[in-house]
């Protein structure tokens, strides 16, 4: 064995204890066990330093007698890490104490007569011969390393079950030194001499097992130690041992290869090289690799699955960016939940004002393949309801005749679908997650349903918090609004007043030419202001409910609609006399609003249809246009929100919003369907009224307010 493997081992287990017990006394507490460990780390790593400038010559003096002197003290040490193991916690146990105190008495005995034989051995040939001084020597040294072992061995054994998780890799790596000492001076009793390959790989090896001490301590709080291996240092270090002993493997072919491939050798190796590189180099860029290397780290070196001061903060970053506004923000929690729970792909269903549910964000999934979640969908009341994670798979399985299933028959049509996750605020369903199956192909535990559970409620305020943002923006343009219709209103109360004038004159000047002028004179300049007035605002005064014969209002709508091209089609499909209620001028407004605004989005050259429409109990009201449609993000965050215009000034941007209003008012809703190219179709459904039903009566939806 040549010495620079030997100063090469020693040096590398003396860095590797060095920093062990730099890890140990940084900010640490007292405890004995800590005590004892930081002695056996420091006392190790200033054994291997010795041995490290002994063999490089750089002590000679007392050099090989203080190396001998700092084995036996390094030995001692580890037996009474393992004798304060197995002593803690038991310390008022008379027959204990007593077991421990002549287990001291032993290790000082048999400590001292290996410090005699090894470091005095002219002291020890007095006695004995010259070669049974060193058999002597060897024997109290493994009499050391078994006592150690042996305690080691009674730590773990008188361990109840459910503790031994914490101290399994504690006790494999302290009980991994002994071993190896056994190991090493029992061939040295057997043969009167150390084994030069044992000696040479002994720092080595005692480098080896500092990980499994760490992760030993880094499990057992109460020691109080403040000693922590982050889960990437372990992650990195994990995959760069695996990358090592795959490139060693792959030397050891490539050498055999070489010596024994013959004519084929050489060729042999190259491709062996080539193949090898490509494999590690496709193994290194999986993510589905690493996310189930990090899964094994989790369940083999870690108490929790996951690091959940590190997945807060990352998670609190991504939604609390100053960048991210309310249409980036469903996609910013998708993609922290997606990361947290290592998924494929996902989306996200936003409530809109009409209730339902729509796609606001997706990720390597079709939004086209994901319709909108009505909101008396089974699904949704089962989500708001529990609020908790629907696994997708299990749902299925556990769905009975007489208790369906809660998924819908498209979502399960998805085929890597996997979780859904409610996003619930205040017993309100705000989004729904979608969460595609997982790269390492796990199943679902409780600390991922109550993980996914607390992100979710997280996600919510930040949701919420959007949405009482833009509510009160909203909130400050209805109120510069009700301002505006002050000074109108101001105005109005003037033209009142010139009219009135003209009636009251009107009495005794009816029959003079001259006041006729001016009657018509002040009253165009009346008409005149009210028309600037209602450019200005148009707005629409609510007026009593009554029952509406809706084809004869759509006949109205149409005629008022046909001065300008393109003129609208009315298709009446609904048979019999279908009524609804509500206010004739209100109703009317919807309809030539929302028509009108399907005209000047087609162009005289195109075609928009009032058709009606009846389903059950229901009226279905349809404007539908050939224009350029609208994208779904406009729908989302623009069409029903007021004071929002693509018009210019030509428009206050309240007709869609007030719309909107005017259905919901008539116990309805206003949907719409649009694509970019291919048109538009707002969809009104009212219910009807029954013809039996009472011109003054409350209709049912009202009764039940």
């Amino acid at each position: 064995m040549t010495p620079d493997l030997l100063v090469l081992s020693c040096a590398i287990a003396a860095s590797a204890f060095t920093l062990f017990a730099l890890f140990l006394v940084i900010d640490r507490q007292r405890s004995q066990v800590g005590n004892r460990l930081f002695l056996a780390a420091g006392v190790s790593a200033v054994w291997f330093g010795w041995q490290t400038l002994y063999y490089a010559g750089a002590l000679t003096r007392l050099g090989l007698a203080g190396a001998a002197t700092l084995e036996i003290v390094r030995d001692s040490a580890w037996v009474l890490l393992s004798l304060q193991l197995l002593s803690s916690g038991r310390e008022h146990d008379p027959g204990r104490r007593r077991v421990l105190l002549a287990t001291k008495i032993v290790l000082g005995s048999v400590a001292f007569f290996a410090w005699v034989t090894v470091v005095r051995p002219a002291t020890a040939q007095r006695v004995l011969s010259e070669a049974a001084s060193v058999k002597t020597g060897f024997a109290a040294l493994l009499i050391l390393a078994v006592l150690g072992l042996a305690l080691v061995e009674q730590f773990y054994r008188n361990t109840p079950h459910p503790r031994r998780w914490a101290i399994k890799y504690l006790c494999l790596g302290v009980g991994a030194i002994h071993a190896y000492d056994c190991m090493l001076y029992a061939d040295g009793v057997l043969f009167n001499r150390l084994d030069p390959a044992l000696w040479a790989g002994r720092g080595l090896a005692n480098a080896l097992v500092i990980p499994l001490i760490a992760i030993g301590v880094a499990r057992n709080r109460e020691w109080r130690l403040n000693l922590f291996l982050s889960r990437q240092m372990v992650f990195h270090g994990a995959t760069l041992l695996s990358v090592g002993l795959y490139l060693l493997t792959v030397a050891a072919a490539g050498y055999y290869l070489r010596a024994y491939g013959g004519e084929w050798g050489d060729a042999l190796r190259a491709v062996l090289f080539f193949a090898a590189a490509l494999f590690l180099v496709s193994v290194l860029g999986s993510a589905e690799v690493r996310s189930r290397l990090r899964l094994f780290l989790s369940r083999h070196f870690y108490r929790d699955k996951y690091d959940y001061g590190e997945i807060w903060l990352r998670f609190t970053n991504l939604l609390s960016q100053s960048e991210t506004g309310p249409a980036e923000l469903p996609q910013s929690i998708l993609k922290a939940i997606a990361d947290i729970m290592d998924a494929t792909g996902g989306a996200v269903w936003h409530s809109h004002p009409n209730g339902s549910y729509g796609v606001v964000a997706t990720h390597e999934l079709d939004p086209q393949r994901l319709p909108e979640i009505p909101d008396d969908d089974p699904l949704v009341a089962a989500l708001k309801s529990s609020g908790k994670v629907i696994d997708i798979a299990a749902e299925a399985e556990r769905s009975t005749l007489d208790e369906p299933m809660v998924v819908p028959a498209w979502l399960l049509e998805q085929p890597r679908a996997w979780l859904l996750v409610p996003i619930v605020h205040r017993d309100q369903l705000l989004a729904i997650v979608l969460l595609c199956e997982s790269r390492a192909g796990e199943a679902l535990v409780p600390e991922d349903r109550e993980l996914l559970g607390t992100v979710g409620r997280q996600s919510a305020s930040y949701l919420a918090l959007m949405q009482a943002t833009a509510e009160l923006g909203d909130a400050r343009q209805f109120e510069a609004f009700n301002r505006l219709s002050a000074f109108l209103v101001h105005d109005l109360k003037n033209v009142v007043a010139q009219l009135s004038m003209v009636i009251k004159n009107s009495v005794r000047h009816r029959g003079n030419p001259d006041f006729i002028d001016d009657a018509f004179n002040t009253i165009g300049d009346a008409v005149a202001k009210m028309n600037r007035m209602l450019g200005n605002l148009r707005h629409t005064q609510a007026g009593p409910s009554e029952l509406l014969r809706v084809a004869e209002c759509m006949r109205e709508a149409q005629s008022h609609l046909s001065a300008r091209e393109p003129k609208p089609i009315l298709v009446n499909e609904a048979t019999g006399d279908v009524r609804v209620r509500g206010n004739h001028d209100r109703f009317l407004a919807m309809i030539e609003h929302l028509a009108q605004n399907a005209q000047e989005a087609t162009g005289p050259a195109g075609k928009v249809e009032l058709r009606l429409l009846r389903r059950g109990d229901l009226l279905v009201l349809e404007i539908t246009d050939d224009g350029c449609g609208m994208t779904p993000e406009f729908i989302q965050h623009r069409l029903f929100k007021p004071f929002d215009t693509t018009k210019g000034k030509a428009g206050m941007g309240i007709g869609v919003y007030e719309s909107l209003h005017i259905a919901n008012s008539m116990g309805g809703k206003l949907t719409v369907d649009s694509r970019p190219g291919k048109g538009s179709t707002f969809r009104i459904q009212l219910p009807l009224v029954p013809l039996g039903e009472a011109e003054g009566e409350a209709p049912a939806w009202e009764k039940t307010a």
